[in-house]
């Protein structure tokens, strides 16, 4: 069975076929990782009554489990701008809307950080060879690999890279609505509350940038060229600013669209 999608959009045609790839990073209460923020693992156990338990292992008839688990902090999630607002904008709303189609054209783009003192951070010059397509083509998303060490770890505590100041900016004037990056966050891990990329992309309280998403902790294989894809951005069913996501990638060629 063969996959081939296309999509028309500004002007030019994104074709893509084969094996899509899955960047997301499950919710493990088995492994207890990933997780970050100071968080300790995601947490699954039986329910149980006077008389009864959800274990078949235990003698129940079926498993009936509670989980137990933040979505920023125990494996690939999407947010909304409601992360760093007082308002009610769960994700749930933004998928169930047009703001966010099942599929999405996008740019892929390896982004290594660089060391500046005792911090790693992406560089802005991490979309130099990049910016003109990304211009031309006018995506929606941009995926950011920033790492090529497995993202199954704790992150807590270990300052883990950052977008560099203008980052987050240069994104908004390409016009990219929706960020996702290997990290645990676009922010460094301890910064006073600042959150600055937040901030720079999802915009002020004020006027927001309703439709902006951050997706956080994915993990992009090595092996995955950057340059353009189609890329359906899954996202749970969770009433919440932020909920766990599926992104998956569909390496693309764009071409320009016939008159």
């Amino acid at each position: 069975m063969t996959l081939r999608l296309s999509l028309e959009y500004h002007g030019h045609v994104w074709s893509a076929s084969g094996q899509p790839v899955d960047l997301s990073v499950p919710v493990n209460p088995h492994s207890g990782l990933p997780r970050a923020w100071y968080k300790g693992p995601a947490t699954l156990n039986p329910v149980r009554s006077e008389n009864w338990v959800g274990s078949v292992a235990e003698g129940g008839a079926v498993n009936f489990r509670d989980l137990n688990f933040n979505p920023h902090a125990h494996g690939t999630h999407t947010e909304t701008h409601e992360h760093i607002h007082d308002v009610f904008q769960p994700i749930d709303a933004r998928v169930r809307s047009a703001s966010l189609p099942f599929i999405l054209p996008a740019f892929l783009v390896h982004a290594m950080p660089e060391s500046q003192g005792n911090d790693w951070v992406v560089p802005t010059t991490s979309l130099t060879s990049s910016v003109e397509k990304i211009r031309s083509y006018k995506p929606k998303a941009i995926v950011l690999k920033c790492t090529n060490a497995s993202v199954n770890r704790d992150w807590s505590d270990t300052n883990p890279p950052f977008l560099e100041a203008g980052l987050a900016e240069m994104l908004c004037s390409l016009e990219i609505e929706h960020l996702l990056v290997d990290l645990p966050s676009v922010d460094q891990e301890i910064d006073g509350g600042a959150l600055r990329a937040h901030n720079a992309f999802f915009g002020p309280e004020s006027s927001p940038r309703a439709n902006a998403t951050i997706s956080e902790l994915l993990c992009v294989p090595e092996g995955l060229q950057e340059g353009p894809g189609l890329l359906a951005l899954q996202v749970a069913p969770i009433v919440n600013d932020a909920s766990p996501s599926r992104p998956v990638w569909f390496p693309a060629e764009v071409s320009a669209q016939a008159r």
